[in-house]
C-alpha cells in the first residue's frame, strides 16, 4: 500500500515570506510614522521598493513584457497601494498600530466582492463565514 507524502506547497512558503514581511513593514511603518509625515514616508517608501525592483529587472536584462494588459493593471496596483499606503501611515500618525493594522487587514473583504460582484468568482458558505468573522474582529480588536 503506497501513501501519498505530504509536502509544504511552495504558495504557502510564499505566503508566509509574505506574512512576515508585511508583519515587519508594518512595525517600522508606525515607528517611522512617528518621525515622519505621511508624505514623507510614502516617498521613502517608494524610494525603498527600488533597490527591489532593480534586483528583479537584473535577471530579466532590464526587458518588460509590453502586454498592456499587464503594463496597466500594473500601474494601477502601484497607485492603488501607493493612495493605500499614504492613508495608512496618516492613520498610524494618530492611531496605535495595533488598531490601525487589523482595520487595515481587512482589505481582502474588498477584494473578495469585487471578485464576487465583477469576475462572477462564487463564494462557499465557510468564506462567507470568514469574511464576517474577519469583519467582527475589526470590532474586537478596536475596543
Amino acid at each position: 500500500m503506497q501513501t501519498e507524502r505530504w509536502h509544504f506547497p511552495v504558495w504557502l512558503w510564499y505566503a508566509l515570506l509574505c506574512i512576515f514581511w508585511w508583519g515587519l513593514w508594518g512595525f517600522l511603518s508606525k515607528i517611522g510614522s512617528a518621525a515622519a509625515s505621511p508624505m514623507q514616508m510614502q516617498i521613502l517608501f517608494t524610494l525603498g521598493m527600488l533597490p527591489v525592483a532593480l534586483g528583479m529587472l537584473l535577471p530579466m536584462r532590464g526587458k518588460l513584457d509590453r502586454n498592456r494588459g499587464g503594463v496597466t493593471y500594473g500601474l494601477l496596483c502601484g497607485i492603488a497601494t501607493g493612495l493605500g499606503t499614504l492613508g495608512y501611515f496618516a492613520a498610524l500618525r494618530e492611531q496605535n498600530a495595533s488598531v490601525v493594522t487589523p482595520l487595515t487587514g481587512v482589505f481582502p473583504v474588498l477584494t473578495v466582492v469585487l471578485a464576487f460582484v465583477v469576475l462572477r468568482e462564487r463564494l462557499n458558505k465557510v468564506q462567507m463565514g470568514g469574511m464576517l468573522l474577519a469583519l467582527a474582529s475589526i470590532v474586537i480588536l478596536s475596543i
